[in-house]
């Protein structure tokens, strides 16, 4: 943590990166070192995500200044949150020289499946969130956890770890959580915001994802979305981010997977497990993606084709 303080106490100019595709994880992170580094070291801070924040972190402090681009030139330092591999930054496809070390990157991260990308790497994957770690970091320097910190770091925590169900839900993860609660931190926004509340489209496509439900051999839980249905529903893919649970809680079963198509031709998987012995990371990996033991996921170009009894993926 030494290092990634350093890096940050010479830096004026800083740009935070959350990963594509973002959730409240990568996104309470990312705004949580926002607001310590700009209120409280006084710092030039950029917060950056090539997709735009998802709606259910609207109500965090200053999400608004999220912006979909920056100038590489501008800054002294590159800090990337929750990017489990350098392509979730997906800056580094109209940037490739923000690997080059100038200006430097800081890799903070909790993915199994991160490849230490950094010049600096600030990766543990024992910590359930991103935000754990950021908590840990602001303690280290000594910065001050704020009501505005608090509550983007407890949004974090909340959401990957499913509402503190999920199994990475340790010791550590709840008296940070309380910790969090003491100062300040808005639960009740956060989780009216996360976990309850559902738009009519959004009910619709969890439908769809829960009709099309079936165990398969493997025991392993199969759904599937199309673009279509998206069109159909009014919906995109990050209204059914929630609905791998309902997936993973079918009893008879050793994982789940989701399947969905985007509008930009990709075809993308989640994959859940409650099990102990088995993998979801390497199984990811076979797809070109990653993730946790428990929790992964994959995108490659491709749609799927429906049969009369199986999903089947076209590959382009």
């Amino acid at each position: 943590m030494l290092a990634a303080q350093t890096l940050i106490r010479s830096a004026k100019k800083i740009v935070i990166i959350s990963h594509k595709g973002p959730d409240g994880d990568t996104i309470g992170a990312n705004l949580a070192l926002h607001l310590a580094l700009k209120h409280q070291l006084h710092k030039q801070v950029v917060s950056a995500c090539a997709d735009r924040p998802p709606s259910n972190t609207h109500f965090l402090p200053e999400v608004s200044e999220i912006v979909p681009d920056f100038d590489l030139k501008w800054a002294d330092l590159i800090i990337a949150v929750d990017c489990g591999a350098a392509y979730m930054m997906k800056f580094n496809e109209t940037k490739p020289e923000i690997f080059s070390g100038h200006p430097p990157l800081l890799n903070i991260d909790h993915h199994a499946s991160n490849e230490n990308f950094g010049k600096v790497n600030l990766v543990d994957s024992t910590c359930a969130a991103a935000c754990q770690i950021i908590y840990r970091f602001l303690n280290f320097c000594e910065l001050k956890i704020d009501r505005k910190i608090a509550t983007c770091l407890l949004n974090g925590l909340y959401f990957d770890t499913g509402s503190f169900m999920h199994s990475n839900t340790t010791p550590e993860v709840l008296e940070i959580a309380s910790s969090l609660l003491w100062k300040g931190a808005d639960f009740k926004t956060i989780a009216r915001h996360q976990f309850h509340t559902m738009s009519i489209s959004q009910l619709k496509i969890y439908g769809k994802i829960l009709e099309r439900a079936h165990l398969n051999s493997k025991t392993m839980v199969i759904s599937a979305l199309t673009s279509a249905d998206f069109r159909a529903t009014g919906t995109s893919s990050h209204d059914a981010s929630g609905s791998i649970d309902y997936l993973n809680s079918i009893p008879d079963s050793e994982f789940c997977c989701l399947l969905y198509e985007d509008n930009k031709g990709l075809l993308k998987g989640s994959f859940r497990s409650r099990a102990d012995d088995i993998d979801l990371s390497r199984l990811a990996g076979l797809f070109g993606g990653g993730g946790h033991k428990k929790a992964a996921g994959f995108s490659m170009p491709g749609r799927l084709l429906e049969t009369d009894k199986h999903i089947k993926i076209n590959k382009k």
